[in-house]
């Protein structure tokens, strides 16, 4: 089958920023063009998952509006949950599964590096203080230390079931195929844009048509290439997607100001 076309052309909905707690509008968001080659992938296959590293503010509202086509937002308070319950927060999480988002905390791992224990104390410390739908495993093992690593990344997806039994988990890897046994998701990629383009395989053992056990998030895409970079990521088996123009040290600080183009593209 030929290549498939979607096409999108918006204008920000024109929210005012947060006070750069995430905000990003009021200017014209232009278009987005995805194409994939052997065909579109079937409705509701695709969907946006975003790394919201910023407050609650008008950029959550945007993101809990959008859904379903937002269908998971990553929330990361102070480099993990904090030790303190923020009511902002609390709100906008609840508000966002009310509408049907899954919620994952962000939970560091530093390439399993961390200590078990101060991970365990993160999980514990966002299901008593946010009740979240899940935890995402940041920084996962690399290619060498899949083996070694397994039986503590085994341990800690347990720490969140035992929290939850209908937890979501994801993990930050992909080079680990067994993971993808007691993980229900992995963030394949969260780099940017041109190590995806030079860098990025999808790996060999990715288990055919199940794009939504498989995440990439994006950054450094400049508007001209949001729709190649989303092409691509559908090509590469990704069932979730997000990319942005925000660059490091932290690309997921607000949203980028073509999302509304990126939303409707994947609607």
């Amino acid at each position: 089958m030929g290549a498939a076309l979607l096409a999108a052309s918006c204008s920000d909905g024109g929210e005012t920023p947060d006070g750069g707690n995430g905000g990003s509008g009021g200017a014209d968001a232009g278009s987005i063009n995805i194409t994939i080659d052997g065909g579109a992938p079937p409705a509701g296959t695709v969907r946006i998952a975003v790394p919201a590293y910023y407050q609650p503010g008008a950029a959550w509202n945007r993101l809990i509006a959008a859904a379903p086509t937002v269908g998971m937002i990553v929330f990361n308070p102070a480099s993990g949950p904090g030790t303190t319950t923020d009511p902002a927060y609390t709100d906008a999480i609840g508000r966002a599964q009310a509408a049907g988002i899954i919620v994952l905390g962000y939970v560091a791992t530093s390439y399993g590096a961390r200590p078990e224990a101060d991970v365990t104390t993160d999980i514990n410390r966002y299901y008593d203080l946010y009740s979240p739908d899940g935890i995402y495993f940041a920084e996962g093992p690399m290619d060498a230390d899949c083996t070694a690593l397994e039986e503590m990344y085994h341990r800690m997806a347990g720490a969140v079931r035992a929290r939850s039994a209908d937890a979501y988990l994801a993990v930050g890897t992909r080079f680990c195929p067994t993971y993808i046994v007691f993980f229900d998701m992995m963030v394949q990629f969260a780099r940017n844009w041109t190590e995806y383009q030079n860098e990025y395989a999808p790996p060999s053992w990715m288990p055919a048509n199940s794009p939504q056990r498989f995440i990439h998030f994006i950054h450094s895409v400049p508007e001209a290439d949001a729709g190649k970079a989303m092409s691509l990521a559908i090509s590469n088996g990704a069932g979730w997607v997000y990319v942005t123009d925000g660059t490091d040290p932290n690309p997921w600080a607000e949203l980028p100001p073509y999302f509304d183009a990126e939303l409707a593209a994947v609607k």
